[in-house]
């Protein structure tokens, strides 16, 4: 291996070793107050449901990375699912919110982000 191929295998290395610690410790939104955290727990519980193979084997994970209230107005409908029940709970909360919810391959490699904005909407039947 001449120096210009080890130079650039040791870069590689040098980055991939920098993707992991931004998506592990920098991208994601950490425990939150009140009604963020129930708006960061909805979206990333909902965002698996419409996951495929990936997720059913384990390679796809899904972090939050953005949680944010968009205004103070009106009143966001939200489900979260009791980890000790396994049922979903409806909650409002108060103002609008939005987020964004990134999935990962191998735990490391962003492949996507899906983006939420507001809640559930309850049918009046």
């Amino acid at each position: 291996m001449d120096k210009r191929s080890r130079t650039m295998l040791i870069i590689t290395i040098l980055l991939l070793f920098m993707l992991i610690i931004k998506s592990n410790l920098i991208d994601p939104v950490h425990e939150l107050d009140g009604d963020m955290e129930k708006y960061r727990l909805y979206s990333l519980q909902t965002a698996p449901l419409s996951a495929g193979i990936l997720k059913n084997t384990g390679l796809l994970t899904y972090r939050v990375v953005k949680v944010k209230q968009d205004s103070t107005e009106d009143t966001t409908a939200i489900i979260i699912r009791d980890e000790e029940s396994d049922e979903w709970a409806d909650y409002t909360i108060k103002g609008q919110y939005s987020g964004k919810v990134r999935a990962y391959l191998f735990n490391f490699l962003p492949i996507k982000d899906i983006y939420f904005e507001g809640g559930i909407i309850k049918d009046e039947d």
